[in-house]
């Protein structure tokens, strides 16, 4: 972007400027004429500059091919001012709800750029902040895909900041790009601690396994008598053969007792140590199937199970003494 090696506070400047103009969607961006800018870049400024200086030579030695040159070059310079603004127009992005990822991993923005008329767009660049660009192309009324990775550092729940799209396509000579905001959170779990003897030894303190009698475990466990309702596929059918009668199998299963996860049970370490093991007890606890509830000051969740249950209490863990969910996503960089 032109702006990019402008100071920082100058950046943030144009930023707010963008933003008052652009306000954040939650759904796909559409580039019309009013989401596009476009300035020279600095080989623009110096392709002005030698064509104000062929124009002076043409004037001051009257040569017509100097005049005919320095006309030949603008119109080019006009042309492709067009075509670099064309490329962009009427773009469509949407951006992809972002998936919770553990601190320290990378987070996927995931970029669907498409178009809808019969023209063809080259180099376009989508960019986040001042990493690296990722490049895409459109084929008549096509789309593409473009994925950015952001290095996290931070537990928490972010809002992104500005994300450019632009172009400098076809002569290099300007530069065209839309700043765009969207409204969609970003949500960082705590990293993991990464200890499993103590998570074990913690889950395994509540009592541990009991054995419980079904007709679905294990081990066999022996017969009784069939109840209606039951279904019959759990029948014995050769004690039935042998005059027995209507005889259900039972087998011998396993249920965990239910554990709670308690902020007040954690009695050393730092706030974020805490949070990281309490991750780990969830992770480790959905692993073995096990009935668990979240207990952190002012933030009760009931004893459950299931991708629900857990990506609940991991985000009650992430979000635990944040003071503003609304700020923007930290870059590894910053």
């Amino acid at each position: 972007m032109i702006l990019l090696s402008l100071p920082r506070p100058v950046r943030r400047y144009f930023d707010n400027w963008f933003e008052s103009r652009n306000p954040p969607a939650s759904g796909a961006i559409v580039l019309h004429n009013r989401r596009l800018y476009i300035l020279p870049t600095r080989f623009g400024y110096l392709f002005a500059v030698m064509l104000l200086f062929l124009f002076l030579a043409a004037i001051n030695y009257q040569n017509s091919m100097a005049f005919v040159l320095t006309f030949m070059l603008t119109s080019l310079g006009i042309v492709s001012l067009w075509h670099t603004h064309k490329n962009l127009l009427n773009i469509q992005v949407n951006l992809l709800m972002p998936r919770p990822v553990f601190c320290g991993e990378s987070c996927e923005l995931i970029f669907e750029v498409s178009h809808a008329n019969q023209s063809r767009r080259y180099a376009i660049g989508i960019q986040y902040d001042q990493l690296p660009p990722v490049y895409v192309k459109l084929d008549p009324e096509g789309s593409s895909t473009a994925v950015i990775k952001l290095p996290t550092r931070r537990r928490g729940q972010f809002k992104l900041g500005g994300i450019t799209v632009f172009t400098r396509y076809p002569t290099g000579l300007f530069h065209a790009w839309g700043w765009l905001r969207f409204d969609l959170p970003v949500l960082i779990y705590p990293r993991p601690l990464a200890d499993a003897g103590l998570q074990k030894s913690l889950i395994d303190q509540f009592e541990g396994p009991t054995s419980t009698s079904t007709i679905e475990g294990d081990d066999f466990a022996g017969l009784r008598e069939h109840r209606i309702g039951e279904s019959l596929r759990h029948i014995s059918w050769k004690a039935y053969a042998q005059g027995k009668g209507l005889l259900t199998k039972t087998f011998q299963g396993h249920a965990r007792s239910s554990l709670w996860i308690d902020w007040q049970l954690l009695v050393h370490g730092s706030l974020e140590d805490k949070l990281s093991f309490m991750t780990a007890l969830v992770l480790a606890a959905e692993r073995e199937s096990q009935k668990y509830g979240l207990r952190l000051p002012g933030t009760v969740i009931e004893q459950g199970y299931g991708s629900a249950h857990r990506n609940a209490c991991l985000k009650a863990i992430a979000v635990f003494n944040q003071p503003d969910t609304e700020g923007v996503l930290p870059l590894a960089s910053d």
